[in-house]
């Protein structure tokens, strides 16, 4: 009789529902992980060609490398200091008409084509600059940045700048598709629509901006064709400010980095425009110490998300589960 509590309490134990995560980490990618040398900032997805844009820093060695979806190692841009000084963020865009596709990445560095937001071919060829090459500042006409942190773009073309990472600027900007000034908001400050190193920015694709403001330990929401505000959260980085806000890629969820706790979080994605209700945490994952999880980018091929780690110097995929 003495037996029975231990069998009862082994049977409860094997038939518990333990919760599905929403992904796990494919522990293969990249093929050889040795091959990042330096601080891994972020990534960006090209689907069409089935390639992953990976940036990182450090002296003399290659700003951006590029990989397949299976973790080779395809090519990198050359290091050349006075193109591309210090990458932060990256984005791939895809031309309606030519189908040809960009990388677009944010130079915060104060090189030579320093603070500015540009474009590169899929070789590395510099095709873009926007804003004044070398110069910080914070004027509209001609356009200044000053630690410019991560763009967004929409499927016409429109951009959606975050500048900056700890610059003179705090401030949410839309060009239109001829890279004129569209709106801007924002001033350094605690207000709504105000910023405190505004330092990631996603379209949610139902008419809505967001913005990791990050030292404020909120997200905002704002009208993606006026700027007007629509919202804030708070409530669910108490215990870490947001570093990274991406989509996913069936737009029922916003990832978002929480660099100082080691931990990515999903939050649900309001999909109703207009007011975005609470925050709602669906899932997390606890990264081990020291890792410091910053800029994440999505396929939306697969729904898998690829994150930049700067401690770990190290940029990991993650595929969905559920």
């Amino acid at each position: 009789m003495e037996v029975v509590p231990v069998i009862v309490f082994i049977s409860s134990f094997c038939f518990s529902r333990a919760k599905i995560p929403m992904y796990k980490l494919d522990p293969w990618w990249p093929g050889f992980p040795s091959i990042f040398t330096g601080p891994v900032y972020s990534a960006a997805v090209d689907d069409q060609k089935g390639e992953i844009y990976v940036s990182q820093r450090g002296e003399k060695v290659p700003p951006v490398l590029v990989f397949s979806m299976y973790g080779d190692y395809l090519r990198s841009f050359p290091f050349e200091p006075n193109v591309i000084n210090m990458v932060h963020g990256m984005r791939i865009f895809q031309n309606a008409t030519s189908g040809e596709t960009s990388l677009w990445l944010t130079d915060v560095g104060n090189g030579t084509l320093g603070h500015t937001v540009k474009s590169f071919s899929s070789a590395g060829t510099l095709e873009r600059v926007l804003g004044t090459a070398g110069k910080a500042g914070s004027r509209l006409a001609p356009l200044q940045f000053d630690q410019v942190a991560d763009i967004a773009l929409s499927r016409d073309g429109e951009m959606f700048i975050v500048d900056g990472d700890g610059g003179l600027n705090n401030r949410l900007i839309k060009l239109d598709r001829d890279f004129q000034v569209a709106w801007h908001r924002g001033v350094n400050g605690t207000a709504a629509g105000q910023f405190h190193i505004p330092h990631s920015v996603e379209l949610d694709g139902i008419g809505r901006v967001w913005v990791a403001d990050r030292m404020n330990g909120r997200l905002q929401a704002f009208k993606q064709d006026t700027g007007d505000f629509i919202g804030e959260w708070t409530s669910c980085f108490q215990e870490g400010e947001p570093y990274s806000v991406r989509l996913s890629a069936d737009h029922t969820h916003l990832i978002v980095t929480q660099l100082k706790a080691n931990r990515i979080l999903f939050i649900a994605s309001p999909r109703q425009p207009g007011v975005i209700g609470n925050c709602t945490v669906l899932d997390s994952i606890q990264l081990a110490e020291d890792i410091q999880p910053h800029l994440v980018a999505v396929s939306q091929s697969d729904g898998a998300f690829y994150v930049g780690e700067l401690a770990a110097k190290a940029c990991q995929k993650f595929v969905r589960v559920t």
